[in-house]
Parts: C-alpha cells; structure tokens; sequence
C-alpha cells in the first residue's frame, strides 16, 4: 500500500486575522503601558481589512477612534495593501515580536504597495493634465487627450487602483490662524532617541503635526502647528528649551510660509518602469548647468500662506479631514467626521462649505500619485538666501514627485527616490553647495507613512465667538 502525501496550501491553514489576532499580539507587547495605544492602531488596521474583505461594520466599529498613523476612516488603498497588512500582522505574530513601537513601524512605515507596472504615455499625460488643473472633468481631460471620455474613465480607474492616483488638497494653515514650525534635530545619542520617540508617542501633544526619525536614528524633524497669537508662541518656546535642554545636540527651527509641488517624467522609462537619476545619467556639472538655465516643464502647483479668515469649528474640522476620494465620499467622510465631534450637517451643507473653503483657497487641491518603484522618501533642509531659491527649484525640477515648502530661512522639499537611484541623492547634496548664497544643507531619508491622519482634535481648543484659540497646558 502506498502513501500519497497530501498538499496543503499554508495560507490556508493561518489564523484568520480577526479580533483574537489582533489581541494576540497585543496581549504579548511590551511595555504594558502602551498596549491601548497598539490596540488603537491595531483595531483601525483591522476594520481597514474588513472593509476591503467585504465585511460591514457596524455602528460602533464605523464610529471607532482614529490612531495618529492610521485611520481605517481615510485609508484610500485596496486588496493589494490589505494582503501586504495580513502578511505583516502574521509575520510579527510567528516571530513574536513584542516591541511595540516596533510593531507599529513594521506596519505604519513598510506597507505601501509598490505599483508593479509601468506606466503608459497616455497615463503620464493624463497625470501632467491633472497637475496642471486637479479638479479638471473628465469630458475635459478626453477632449485634451484627443479620446473618448470612456477611455479616460476606465483609466483613471486602473491609476487610481494601481498607481494610487488622488485629488487631495493642501490646507492653508495661516487662514485658520495657525503657524506651521519645523525643528530639525540631532539628538544627543541613540539611547535619548529611543527616549524622545516614546515621549511622544505615549502622549502626543494636540498640535504635534508629525515627528519623523533619518535613517540613522539620531536625526530628525518635527512639524508643529502653533496657534499664531501670542500665548501660542509663548508656549511654543518653552516647549523648544525644554527638548533643547533634555534631547537636543543641535537643533534649528524655522517657520514655513508657503508650498510647492513639481511633478516631472523627463526621466521615465515608459518601456522598462523606472527611472534614470543616477550617477550614470547625471554628473554635477550636468546639474549645474541645470540650475543656471530656464526649461520647459510642468509649471508647480505653488502657494504662498494666506490671511486668516472668519471660521467655525465645522470649516476647521472639514477643512482638516483628507481629501483622497471622488467628491461623494470625501463629503461622506467629513459627515461622519463631524458627528464623531457633536455636529450634524447635511451633505448639501457640507458641499457648500466646502466650496467655499476651496473659492477662498483656504483648500488648494494638487493631484497625488504613488511614484513606480517608490523606495524611501529624501527630505532636504536647506538655508540659503532668496536669490538661491530659483536654481534649486530648476535642479529639483527634475525629479518624480517634489513637495517643497518655502521658509523664513531658505526652504525644505521631499521627494520620492525610485530603487536604483540612491546616488542621485549624494548628486544633489553636492550641487545645491556649490549655488551661491547656500549655507547649510540637511538630508533626512525615511520610510513614507501610508495614510492620512485626522488632526480634527485641535477644533475643540477654537473659540469661535471671539475667534481664537484656548490653549490648555500640554497641548504643545
């Protein structure tokens, strides 16, 4: 008698990723006093995965707390993420890591899914065409692209798919009195990285923006939002010498005025998917050159802050909610959002001020999309004088997807660095020194962080009679 041996598929044989998983690995974390912060983050990673399995929620999962890295409320990508997020959660449980920091940067920082085809030259310009007006109709976009509105409709399905394509808008701070600070760091050594990290991951203050670590673990950024009125500056000060005094080796703050986005394909591949910017396509001189000479190319999407503006608690908290999706689900989105927060408005009124915000460029829309072969996003910091601006704009120009910003010292830009492009970072580092009038250059490389984070919190610290804000002690 012979044996056959049965094949079994080990997928199959997996735990189901549910609320016992989930507990599971909460239950073994380390230290205890932060497993309700993992249980937060867990549980939205969780209902994203149903959601996209198909399985309704009900009332009190829809109206679950958002975490600051992910929120299962504006997550915008599908089946191919929600298998990269099963994949991760089963691999910290089979290894049993129990860190739990750790455990959110396994998933917070690596689950981008990485489009795993090319883009095609009618994708590309119908890219550049949204680049240059987001909020273009699709009738307009055909007639551009000399096609039918029924090609361009089943492309931007498979862009928005794939390649995560997304009208979102940028918020203009300053029209809701609000100052947005940058801090650059090093801190004194790893052990007080460690330290600082876990600080603020434990309690992050109200008007904490974001905190991103380089590579090495010693430098790093913040980004505050600061009421603009006096006690806002007051507080925010007191909060610089204290990380100064307990963090810091060096440091350096600076206010940001303004936003840019360049999109650029002049290094694109469309036969092989990749990129040219390495040291075999550019030189120094090459970039040199570059920064002395006016191209063609895409124009930015550029915005200088504003003046603030009357505003209530509901313009503040719809303006703050994430624009990823077509018009009827973000409005969806922001009523659901509003209701988490004591508010009831129809769609229509949500849609009316929403319009009015984007009239009065309260909301300024740029088109996003995931760059192919994404592998870590490099964020330069640099201080130089006004006259220095135009040729580090014009060498920037050339790269994939660029977000800068414009400061009261200079100004800072991140963009996406495809794989096999790791010397164009040292490439450009080298060319913006050599630009009369820089002084000082600093290069940040992380992970990019995959969903956007509701920051609506804030709109209960807004007094909208006398039109400012109450700070309370901690909130910065």
């Amino acid at each position: 008698m012979t044996s056959r041996r049965i094949r079994t598929n080990p997928q199959s044989l997996e735990h189901p990723i549910d609320s016992d998983f989930i507990e599971s690995i909460i239950i073994r974390s380390e230290p205890a006093e932060d497993q309700s912060d993992l249980r937060c983050f867990l549980t939205n990673v969780l209902l994203f995965i149903k959601r996209v399995d198909g399985i309704e929620l009900d009332d009190k999962e829809k109206d679950y707390p958002s975490h600051s890295q992910f929120s299962h409320l504006t997550f915008r990508k599908g089946t191919s993420t929600a298998e990269g997020l099963k994949y991760r959660l089963r691999t910290i449980r089979r290894y049993q890591i129990t860190n739990t920091q750790r455990i959110i940067n396994i998933i917070a920082s690596t689950a981008v899914s990485t489009p795993k085809e090319s883009l095609t030259s009618r994708q590309i310009r119908i890219i550049e065409e949204l680049h240059k007006n987001p909020i273009l109709a699709q009738y307009e976009l055909a007639k551009r692209l000399s096609t039918t509105s029924q090609v361009i409709r089943k492309e931007l399905r498979h862009l928005r798919q794939q390649f995560s394509l997304a009208t979102i808008y940028n918020l203009d701070y300053s029209k809701f009195r609000l100052a947005l600070f940058e801090i650059d760091f090093r801190t004194i050594s790893l052990d007080v990285s460690e330290k600082l990290e876990m600080y603020y991951r434990r309690t992050p203050p109200l008007f904490l923006r974001r905190i991103n670590f380089d590579h090495n673990y010693r430098d790093g950024f913040f980004h505050y939002l600061i009421p603009d009125q006096p006690a806002g500056h007051r507080m925010f000060a007191e909060r610089l010498k204290w990380l100064d005094s307990n963090f810091f080796e060096t440091s350096s703050t600076f206010q940001i005025l303004s936003f840019r986005i360049d999109i650029s394909f002049e290094n694109y591949n469309i036969s092989t998917g990749t990129w040219m910017l390495n040291s075999d396509t550019y030189s120094i001189e090459l970039l040199e050159f570059l920064s002395s000479k006016d191209r063609g190319r895409l124009p930015p999407r550029e915005k200088p802050f504003g003046e603030p503006i009357q505003f209530d608690k509901t313009d503040y908290i719809i303006a703050s909610t994430p624009y990823i999706f077509g018009e009827k689900q973000h409005i969806e989105v922001c009523q659901k959002v509003l209701e988490q927060h004591g508010f009831s408005l129809s769609k229509k009124t949500i849609w009316n001020r929403l319009k009015r915000l984007r009239e009065i460029e309260a909301l300024y829309p740029s088109v996003w999309y995931d760059s192919p072969e994404l592998e870590e996003l490099v964020k330069f910091s640099i201080d130089c004088t006004p006259e220095a601006v135009q040729p580090i704009h014009r060498i920037i120009s050339i790269l994939p997807y660029t977000y800068s910003v414009g400061t009261e010292v200079g100004l800072t830009f991140t963009f996406h660095r495809p794989s096999r492009c790791a010397s164009i970072t040292g490439l450009l580092a080298e060319a913006f020194d050599r630009i009369d009038g820089v002084s000082n250059i600093k290069v940040f490389r992380y992970e990019p962080t995959f969903s956007p984070q509701l920051f609506t919190k804030t709109a209960d610290r807004w007094d909208e009679s006398r039109q400012r804000w109450l700070l309370q002690k901690g909130d910065i």
